[in-house]
Formats: structure tokens, C-alpha cells, sequence
């Protein structure tokens, strides 16, 4: 029976909506399911031998931080020395019981530069007296807002300001929370309640954005390269903005491109169509810090997702024209939340074909299960994936080889764009 490692990661954003760090998550599987993993120790080898080994830390994480559990067997073996203190966040297990053993190690650790996080911060008593005697080791609390006992949070908060540890809420999923918990005075943010859309009927959408769909739709439509580019010379720095992610090291071209005729004749109208959603995510009207939303590293990570499940399961019959479909709707699957306006409005807005509506509305169709397929791993649901990886032609190990492979084009984008 053949085992592989289903390894995903979720962003953790800053108080300025820039991604921090992420969390490594990680299930084996046999020929037929995924399941937790029991033995903890176990669990950080397995993903920590893939992100240093099998795919490299950078084609990985980026520039990131990385926060991987440990509990105290791992604590206590060497094996800690092989991960990079300058890019791990070593996330201690609710389940630890402190001694004076374990407060002697994490100070050593500490000593040599070593981070730490605490996991599943519940804000009780009995929480508090066990891990109160690291305190001052500890870099990081991590507060499970659906767990939390809230009635003792106010006292608690100022606790671990006291001890000027930074606070982080996981499983925020809603703008609302994220509001809360930034209010109360947490510092990082663990979730995915930047994708979700806050809709707002009859919204005014940023003229560059307007521009973009304008472009888009009549990219759609098949207008000529003329009236394409009449419509780009609308905006100089929307122009400027795709010659810079065209000549960016994540395109690799030979030669420079120069204008944007150029550049529809080189790309051809799909390929130019995902680009103009990209730089949408980017925000032409933040410039360079536009590169730092997490809206752009999530949709192309799920536009890179679709291409490599594409990939798997049509095989030898998996076409440009379906790669390229496939790709697009990963890209239009956040644009609710870079509008906050609805979905069907936008997809109308565009002229997008009806398969297209199918898949990002109802999820429905070849290309709909794939993209449910891609909701899955974001929410680390390994019994869903288990189900929707039942009805299709994608081994286990193919699976987990695509999103491995999707995260590691993700960041040479992200290099590629920023460089």
C-alpha cells in the first residue's frame, strides 16, 4: 500500500493585511483516505523532511515564517537542531504538561534563538497555570476564538502584554471578528476572512478595477487589438503595471516587452485575461505594495491548483484551452471579495460563457468538483477531500503532488513579480 504526505499551509496576516507567516498543516494517506496524524513527533519529521528536503524551504514558504507543532518528545530530541530558527515558529502543544525539564529547554532553545508559540490558548485557569511558567520564553499566543472562555479574555490579554508576548486569533473567518480581535488588541490574525466578500449592493468599484473588467469583457468578446489597446491608454499606470508583471522574472522572456500590443500578441487574449485579474488583486492604485495582499497569493494559488488537478486527472487529453479555463476560473473565484459585489452581477459584467457561471455559482460540472476540490485543502478538510477525490481519476499521491507543486508556482510567482 503506498502513503503520502497531504501537506497544505494557511496564512497568517499582520495587522496590516500582509502575510506574515503560515501554519503547516499536514495528513498521510493510504491508497484510499487521509487521516490525522497521531503521533505528533511523527507529523513535524514527516512535513519538515518535505519542506526542507523535497521541495526546499523558499520554493515552499517564500519569505515567510513557518509555524509547525511540536509536543514534548520533540521538544526534548535533537532532531530540533535540523529546522532553521530564522524561518520556523516552533508552536507548543496545549497538551504539553511543564515541568522543570521542559522550562529548562525552552530557555536553552530560547538562548540560541529559537521562537516559540503557544497553541490553543483557551484563556482558563487551568491553561494559565501550566504554561505561565514559560511565559517569558514564549513569543506568540495563539487564542482559538471559537474555544476561548471569553469572560476571563479582558484579564488574560493584559496578562500576556505583561509578559509582551504578541497575540494571535485563529479561525477567524469573518471580517466581524477580525474586527473584534483587532480591537481587543491581537497582532496577527489566522484565517480566511480576507476572502470573504462583504457585499455591498450598488458598490462604487475603483476606476482601475472598473478599467480592468472593461478589458476583460472585451477580451471576452473578441474586440480587436486596436480597441484593447485604446482602452489601456486610459490608464497609464494599469499599463505600466502589466509591462512590469510581463518582465518580471516570474514570465521569464527573453526579450523585453514594450508595449502592450506587443504583449496581447505574445500572450493572446486568455492568457491576458488571468494577468488582468492578477493585477486586479494587486490593486494598480497601491503600487508595489498592491504585490502584498493576500488576495493575490490566494487566487493564484488556487488558479495554480485547478492547472495541476486539470493536470492529474484529464491527463494526456488536458489541453491548453482547459489549463487556461481552469486557471481563469481560480483567478474569478475571489472576485466577490475584491468588489464585495455579487458573483452572478460581476460574471455577467464580464460575458464569461455559461460553464464558466456553473463552476464559480453552483460549483457544478467537471471543472465545479475540481474547485470544491481546491475549497477543501484552503479549509484543511481531509474528509472532503477524501470524498471528492473518490469520484475522480486522481490517485492519493497525485493529489498531494499537485499541491505541493501548486504552493512552490505560487511563490516563484510571487519571487518572480517582486524581483
Amino acid at each position: 500500500m503506498s502513503e503520502s504526505l497531504y501537506f497544505a499551509r494557511q496564512p497568517i496576516l499582520d495587522l496590516h493585511g500582509n502575510t506574515y507567516a503560515y501554519e503547516l498543516l499536514y495528513r498521510t494517506s493510504s491508497d484510499h483516505f487521509f487521516e490525522p496524524i497521531k503521533n505528533d513527533r511523527l507529523a513535524t519529521a514527516q512535513v519538515l523532511v518535505y519542506a526542507l528536503n523535497l521541495t526546499g524551504l523558499k520554493k515552499t514558504l517564500g519569505a515567510t515564517f513557518a509555524f509547525v507543532n511540536i509536543d514534548e518528545e520533540l521538544l526534548m530530541d535533537e532532531m530540533l537542531f535540523s529546522i532553521p530558527k530564522e524561518q520556523f515558529v516552533l508552536e507548543i502543544l496545549e497538551s504539553v504538561v511543564i515541568n522543570e525539564r521542559i522550562i529548562q529547554r525552552v530557555k536553552e532553545l530560547k538562548n540560541q534563538g529559537y521562537r516559540f508559540a503557544l497553541d490553543d490558548v483557551d484563556c482558563s485557569k487551568e491553561y494559565i497555570v501550566n504554561f505561565q511558567p514559560i511565559f517569558e520564553y514564549i513569543d506568540i499566543v495563539k487564542l482559538d476564538i471559537h474555544t476561548l472562555q471569553e469572560e476571563n479574555l479582558p484579564k488574560f490579554l493584559a496578562l500576556f502584554k505583561r509578559f509582551e508576548l504578541k497575540i494571535l486569533a485563529e479561525k477567524v473567518e469573518t471580517q466581524e471578528q477580525f474586527d473584534k480581535y483587532k480591537a481587543l488588541g491581537c497582532d496577527y490574525f489566522q484565517g480566511y476572512f480576507f476572502a470573504r466578500p462583504d457585499i455591498i449592493e450598488n458598490k462604487a468599484i475603483d476606476p482601475a478595477q472598473l478599467l480592468i473588467l472593461r478589458l476583460i469583457r472585451q477580451l471576452q468578446n473578441g474586440s480587436n487589438t486596436d480597441e484593447i489597446c485604446r482602452t489601456f491608454e486610459q490608464n497609464a499606470a494599469l499599463t505600466l503595471q502589466l509591462l512590469r508583471f510581463i518582465n518580471s522574472a516570474a514570465f521569464g522572456f527573453r526579450a523585453t516587452i514594450k508595449s502592450i500590443r506587443q504583449a496581447i500578441l505574445l500572450l493572446g487574449p486568455n492568457q491576458l485575461k488571468s494577468w488582468l485579474l492578477l493585477i486586479s488583486y494587486a490593486n494598480p492604485s497601491r503600487g508595489i505594495q498592491g504585490l502584498q495582499n493576500p488576495l493575490l497569493t490566494l487566487a493564484q494559488t488556487r488558479a495554480n491548483m485547478m492547472q495541476m488537478f486539470c493536470k492529474g486527472i484529464y491527463k494526456q487529453k488536458c489541453s491548453k484551452t482547459i489549463l487556461e479555463k481552469s486557471a481563469f476560473i481560480g483567478l474569478l473565484s475571489l472576485i466577490e471579495a475584491l468588489l464585495n459585489a455579487p458573483m452572478q452581477s460581476i460574471l455577467n459584467e464580464l460575458n464569461v460563457d455559461d460553464e464558466i457561471i456553473q463552476t464559480l455559482v453552483f460549483n457544478t460540472g467537471e471543472l465545479g468538483t475540481i474547485l470544491q476540490l481546491v475549497y477543501a485543502v484552503e479549509r484543511f478538510d481531509s474528509q472532503r477531500v477524501d470524498d471528492i477525490l473518490d469520484t475522480l481519476p486522481l490517485s492519493r499521491e497525485e493529489f498531494s503532488a499537485a499541491v505541493q507543486e501548486a504552493y512552490v508556482l505560487t511563490e516563484a510567482f510571487s519571487f518572480g513579480v517582486k524581483s
